[in-house]
């Protein structure tokens, strides 16, 4: 998948995009611009320029990317640019209808040079730069674009289209950039496209393994900002220099009306899944305070028919989301932490039910699965740092101390029973002997049960559990928790003291 590294090197040439503004500006300032953008990242740009008039032509665009995981050296290889000095001030930028792309990969390990070949081809397309060099904008459309693997050579063996496959196609493509420089280039995008296709396929050279995915959406928007720096970072890959240095970005995703048919083959045989969604979300932010993931989904549908199964698999959720907070970067003092999950109205299909409930014993409303939890955690290391990434993974050092988590709320709805819990623990990672191997943790957790005897009376009706079993786990429940005011709920608060003693509702059990 190397080749995926230098995309975001490929597309900063052609969608550095954005709204004009007009005031003088020359051919020379907007290739600066995108020059200075990609050396900002550590990357090494060179290209043939030629100045007639107030026209630019560059031609043999070369972008050179050293080191990586994996990576020794990767050259990425564009063809020719026209930028094109108007009287208005403004600058038009003229790309080719069709322009070849060039990966060119030398990998550490395996010594076998990659060779990627790739075609991005567009209609309709017009981009206009405007402004000054200190605040440019630019304003892009296309009304067709694709992006196509045409050949992929590994140490000297060729792979055709049977082998390997991949593109990118989309149309009605509409997008407006702002760029301000000062102490970092700063930019500012909005971006719709119209109906999208991404597809890919891989066989293995050497067995029958093989995956393919074809994800068609009918719209994806985006919008964003985000910061590089002004000076050049030596290594494009250190990205603890890249965040001391300014870098950063916070973007939103949209798509709907989305769906993905995925094939693996594998020696057990052949799978194949299928998966649509009405609206997704994904928002993305990551600068020295952390890096955050926020993923929504509504009207989600997974379906499958998985190698080894004798039944397809159908699953549907009303809302989906998965919420992560982390620090990134060493720290003396302990940085704030958040994850969540959401699987609200999951439902799946008769056919699985039957598989384990034939008879119907167990209820099957639509369940779900609600998780918020936050906190404060302190970095040790820098596990972004490669080598330091590897030091943890040779000695299984833990890269970091928690110190506090809060359970903001903890739900489990499902087949009769209805499980939650809130509560908030701090941690004294210096005391790691009162609870052995563990910080000594003080605070509290609350928790509520309905319906759990009834859950398991079914389960020993149906055979899955043993009554003897079952009888055990109805002491433990009446050892943890107390009687509600409501037939068949419990409630129990486990407590964490000072002392370094627990208690259940006030009775100590360690």
């Amino acid at each position: 998948m190397s080749f995926i590294r230098a995309l975001p090197a490929a597309t900063a040439l052609s969608l550095i995009l954005g709204n004009a503004a007009w005031a003088d500006l020359t051919a020379a300032d907007v290739w600066g611009d995108w020059r200075d953008y990609l050396q900002g990242l550590g990357y090494q740009v060179s290209a043939t320029e030629r100045m007639e008039g107030s026209t630019l032509d560059l031609g043999d665009i070369t972008v050179e990317i050293n080191g990586g995981p994996d990576i020794e050296k990767m050259t990425l290889k564009m063809g020719s640019l026209r930028f094109i000095g108007n009287p208005d001030g403004t600058v038009e930028v003229m790309m080719p209808d069709v322009m070849p792309v060039a990966i060119d990969i030398a990998p550490e390990s395996t010594g076998k040079p990659t060779s990627i070949a790739m075609t991005y081809t567009q209609s309709g397309q017009k981009m206009i730069a405007g402004g000054t060099p200190e605040a440019m904008t630019y304003d892009y459309n296309a009304d067709t674009f694709a992006l196509a693997l045409t050949d992929v050579t590994v140490d000297g063996a060729a792979f055709d289209e049977s082998a390997a496959r991949f593109s990118i196609t989309g149309s009605d493509l509409v997008s407006k950039t702002s760029v301000t420089v000062g102490e970092t280039r700063s930019y500012d995008q909005n971006l719709a496209v119209g109906p999208v296709t991404y597809d890919t396929f891989f066989r293995a050279p050497d067995g029958p393994e093989s995956f393919g995915m074809k994800t068609t959406a009918q719209a994806v928007m985006f919008t964003g900002t985000s910061a590089v720096p002004i000076d050049a970072v030596t290594d494009a890959n250190d990205m603890n220099a890249l965040l001391a240095a300014g870098f950063g970005f916070d973007g939103t995703f949209a798509t709907t009306a989305t769906e993905s048919y995925i094939e693996i083959t594998a020696p057990e045989g052949e799978s194949k899944i299928k998966t649509g969604a009405a609206n997704t979300t994904v928002k993305v932010a990551m600068d020295t305070s952390g890096i955050a993931y926020d993923v929504t989904g509504t009207g989600v549908q997974v379906g499958a028919q998985l190698a080894g199964l004798p039944v397809p698999l159908f699953f549907e959720m009303a809302q989906t989301g998965f919420k992560l907070q982390a620090p990134v970067v060493q720290s003396d003092t302990p940085q704030d932490f958040a994850l969540g999950l959401n699987l609200n109205g999951f439902t799946m299909s008769d056919a699985l039910w039957s598989m384990f409930d034939p008879t119907a014993q167990l209820p099957r409303d639509p369940a779900t699965l609600a998780l918020d939890l936050d906190g404060k955690a302190k970095l040790t290391t820098n596990f972004l740092d490669p080598e330091a990434a590897n030091r943890i993974a040779a000695t299984g050092a833990a890269p970091g101390e928690i110190h506090a988590l809060g359970i903001n709320s903890l739900t489990l709805d499902a087949v009769g029973a209805k499980l939650e819990a809130t509560g908030d623990v701090t941690f004294d990672n210096t005391d790691k002997t009162t609870v052995p191997g563990i910080p000594k943790p003080v605070g509290s957790i609350d928790i509520a049960l309905e319906g759990g005897n009834g859950l398991i009376d079914k389960l020993v009706a149906m055979g899955f559990v043993p009554e003897e079993q079952a009888m055990g786990a109805r002491m433990m429940m009446g050892l943890f928790g107390v009687a509600g005011a409501a037939p068949d709920t419990l409630n129990s608060k486990i407590e964490f003291n000072e002392a370094g003693q627990i208690l259940a509702n006030g009775q100590r059990i360690k």
